[in-house]
């Protein structure tokens, strides 16, 4: 139990994320198959054409039979994950097709799959096997996405419980366990917010060697997800410093806005305009966009019904819905693993562990909730103007992974459960803390049980 102790004799959270991470993720990665997670056959194809050096070209070429494995969802057909007796020991095809457009999707930049990409490269030194590219890939994701949540554990000043938690839940395991984007975008973000946590919790952090990290944090919203630059607001949070420190925090927010305004333009050249005009999705979406823009009340209001209707669909989601895999657990056990989840979040939430002044830590808190209230508008404004249909009185496309990388804001914003009792002796934060990590990571390990059964 020696590596399990920090430095005062305590349980390193962050060594207690990677003895459970690790084989929870493996275990994950074995039983799904692949094109299970949302969207993985787009990907896929994204990471292929990336590590094949097939950047900005006309025509992007590919393997006839690893173009058939990889044909996604277009038009509304969706597609189905693949059968292990379809890639099992099948190598590339010398027979090529070309694609006029890339058809991958085009929020996340194209550095977001390097990863994945130089892994796959890697693997095609040695093989041509189609199943080892396509584990490949998907290692590639794994191995940047545990590092992330690792360094978040390690870096925040509160709430590392609850990183913890969040890392280890099902949904979350899946897309760490693919070929997405989307795992390293939950934790890349869960890493930034701690980052910029730790930033108002240590008045010293005001060095010129500080400044790079922010920049580069700057650059690493965008390369996640543009939907959750927000977050980067934190990084405003006025706090008490002295006047050289804020001379010095000024100068980091300028870097910072800096930073990203040169990734937006990347991320606008190198993904947005190569996909602009496709299919007049483009022009719909000015059309529509213009349309909210003149009225935002009629946004709003599709908010609050989207809300309302698609609540419970992504409530289930993250407590016990794989993806379009659409395989349950029971409802005992999600219910039981929700519950749990909650335990964890309270017992381990509280603004005033990074600012002990309390009037600063209930802005922290109520700015905490807004970024993630902030993401969600963004997000849902997103859907509706590129993927909502024409009539529909809600916002088409919500799922509940999109709510995991400002998940973390949330669930710190939140009032914290008393640790004491009046006596002083019982502490009560402790043990509910204990009891539902510890019935939280036995529901994880028996939903993944139950999905390896079911598949």
């Amino acid at each position: 139990m020696r590596f399990m102790k920090g430095k005062q004799g305590r349980i390193a959270v962050e060594r207690l994320f990677l003895l459970l991470y690790i084989p929870l993720v493996l275990a994950m990665m074995l039983v799904m198959p692949v094109g299970g997670p949302p969207d993985e056959q787009a990907h896929l194809k994204q990471v292929w054409l990336l590590s094949t050096g097939q950047v900005g070209s006309d025509g992007h070429v590919f393997p006839a039979n690893l173009r058939d494995l990889l044909q996604d969802a277009v038009g509304g057909t969706e597609a189905s994950a693949l059968k292990d007796e379809d890639i099992r020991n099948v190598r590339l095809s010398g027979e090529t097709v070309t694609e006029e457009e890339n058809q991958a999707t085009g929020i996340y930049p194209l550095v977001s799959y390097l990863p994945q990409s130089c892994m796959m490269f890697l693997t095609r030194l040695f093989t041509d096997r189609i199943d080892f590219l396509l584990y490949s890939a998907r290692i590639g994701s794994m191995i940047v996405t545990g590092f992330l949540f690792w360094l978040a554990i390690r870096r925040s000043p509160a709430g590392k419980m609850i990183l913890l938690a969040i890392a280890c839940l099902p949904l979350t395991l899946q897309e760490a366990a693919s070929a997405s984007c989307d795992g390293m975008t939950i934790a890349g973000i869960s890493w930034i917010t701690a980052e910029l946590l730790r930033r108002m919790n240590n008045h010293a952090d005001y060095t010129s060697r500080s400044m790079w990290r922010y920049a580069w944090m700057g650059i690493g919203a965008v390369l996640c997800k543009l939907l959750y630059v927000p977050a980067l607001l934190l990084g405003l949070m006025p706090n008490a410093v002295t006047e050289e420190e804020k001379k010095q925090k000024r100068k980091q927010n300028l870097v910072m806005a800096g930073a990203l305004l040169a990734a937006l333009a990347a991320w606008y050249l190198l993904s947005v305009k190569s996909l602009s005009g496709r299919d007049g999705l483009t022009s719909d979406a000015v059309i529509r966009a213009g349309q909210v823009a003149a009225n935002p009340l009629l946004l709003i209001g599709a908010q609050v019904r989207t809300l309302i209707h698609s609540a419970p669909g992504w409530g289930r989601q993250l407590f016990g819905v794989f993806g379009r895999l659409d395989i349950f657990s029971p409802w005992a056990l999600t219910g039981l693993l929700a519950v749990s989840f909650c335990g964890v979040a309270l017992a381990d939430s509280g603004a005033e562990a990074v600012l002990p002044e309390r009037k600063q830590a209930v802005k922290l808190r109520l700015l905490l909730i807004g970024i993630f209230i902030l993401c969600w508008m963004i997000l849902s404004c997103a859907l509706m103007v590129w993927w909502t249909g024409e009539g529909s009185s809600v916002i088409q496309g919500i799922q509940g992974r999109y709510f995991l990388p400002c998940l973390f804001c949330l669930l710190l914003g939140l009032p914290r459960i008393p640790g004491k009792a009046k006596d002083g002796v019982t502490d009560h934060r402790g043990i509910v803390l204990n009891a539902s990590m510890a019935v939280y990571v036995i529901c994880v390990i028996v939903t993944v049980i139950l999905l390896g059964m079911k598949l």
